[in-house]
């Protein structure tokens, strides 16, 4: 039997020994105990901090999941970029930050072999999402070829673009729903529900971070299993704006198109 060179033995054993790369993508109203608008979501605000502590203990229970994985890099996807600190990141993970975002949100063919969700929120007018919208309160709607996507859905068209699925979100239970509408094997952590028009239930910042960092690792152990969510071209990329005054006093439509999902956005975004 001839005999394979113990080099090729040692690079094919480095190959199988080589984890995942996963990329995290966050937001702050799909967090735990995270409910109002007015006190909680941006800088300045009476409890931004307590959110923004609790964001990233979720942040770090992911990361404790993925250890396993050869890579972890955390998009920083709140606020424009500009709510994470590198000093709140637990290694091995990385920070991505800047702005503008790019069309291909940091994604390339096969960068990353799957994408997990933390904070992410439902989109524009969902029933019981708690803090739901899409971009900004001022969207009512925005469709990818008919199919309504909030932020979740925009990032998993365009990573299904690059062939990198979704595998995992923790979020309002809505959020959860939504993903697995595009991504039904996706593993979902619902950290709080709806409970009144206004109002939430939240786990415990103690059970959702077990409970995230459970999920994640399932979902790396699994991450073969997924497939991305694929959009056929042409792209018809639609926003339905509610009215805002004193520029735009009635409700507007505005279509981007390409002839795939990624040239869609970057009409939409008016940059690659």
């Amino acid at each position: 039997m001839k005999r394979v060179p113990a080099v090729l033995v040692m690079l094919a054993a480095g190959c199988l020994a080589q984890g995942p790369r996963i990329l995290i993508v966050t937001d702050m109203e799909g967090v735990g105990g995270v409910v109002s608008a007015d006190e909680q979501i941006a800088p300045g605000q009476r409890r931004f901090e307590e959110a923004r502590r609790t964001l990233v203990g979720e942040i770090s229970a992911a990361v404790e999941g993925l250890r396993g994985a050869s890579e972890v890099v955390v998009w920083d996807g709140h606020d424009g970029s500009r709510t994470l600190s590198v000093e709140d990141i637990a290694p091995p993970a990385k920070l991505l930050q800047g702005t503008p975002t790019p069309a291909d949100y940091y994604l390339s063919d096969k960068l990353y072999d799957g994408i997990v969700f933390i904070g992410q929120h439902a989109k524009a007018g969902t029933k019981n999402g708690i803090l739901a919208h899409s971009q900004s309160f001022n969207v009512r709607r925005i469709a990818i070829n008919g199919v309504e996507v909030g932020e979740l859905g925009q990032v998993a068209a365009i990573a299904g673009y690059f062939d990198i699925p979704v595998i995992m979100l923790a979020g309002d239970q809505a959020a959860c729903d939504e993903l697995l509408e595009l991504q039904p094997a996706a593993l979902t952590v619902p950290v709080k529900r709806m409970a009144g028009k206004a109002s939430a239930l939240s786990l415990s910042h103690a059970e959702a971070r077990r409970r995230i960092t459970i999920a994640a690792s399932q979902a790396l152990q699994r991450v073969r299993e997924f497939k991305p969510w694929k959009i056929s071209g042409p792209v018809e990329l639609v926003f339905e704006y509610l009215p805002q005054p004193p520029l735009h006093p009635a409700a507007r439509t505005v279509t981007y198109r390409g002839r795939t999902v990624l040239e869609a956005f970057e009409a939409w975004l008016g940059r690659p």
